[in-house]
């Protein structure tokens, strides 16, 4: 799932890395790392994490309603994981995405 991509521009030879370390910073910092890497993808990944959160409170309301505490203890951080994992895909797609469009090559390291 975190695969890692090198990104290499045919004329230039610039190279760009996106590592397993780049899944973890756009998971924490999604917007921010778009921002950071100069990329395109900017409200795309705002409409994301606007229904991610929407997501996760929902799913803590419905869960603090009919979920015992014992559950609850295992349910709503494994919802916060997941919901960390869409958007840091979402963001490394997002780059991947910006990087082919502008005529990158994307390789694998």
């Amino acid at each position: 799932m975190l695969r890692p991509y090198r990104f290499e521009h045919p004329n230039t030879e610039a190279m760009e890395m996106v590592t397993r370390g780049s899944y973890v910073a756009a998971a924490f910092f999604g917007l921010a790392y778009i921002l950071y890497r100069k990329t395109s993808g900017f409200w795309p990944s705002v409409l994301v994490t606007i229904v991610l959160t929407g997501g996760i409170a929902g799913f803590w309301a419905v869960a603090l309603t009919f979920l015992s505490n014992r559950m609850l203890l295992f349910a709503l951080p494994l919802g916060v994981a997941i919901a960390l994992m869409i958007q840091s895909s979402f963001v490394i797609q997002q780059v991947r995405r910006h990087f082919r469009r502008r005529g990158w090559l994307v390789r694998a390291p």
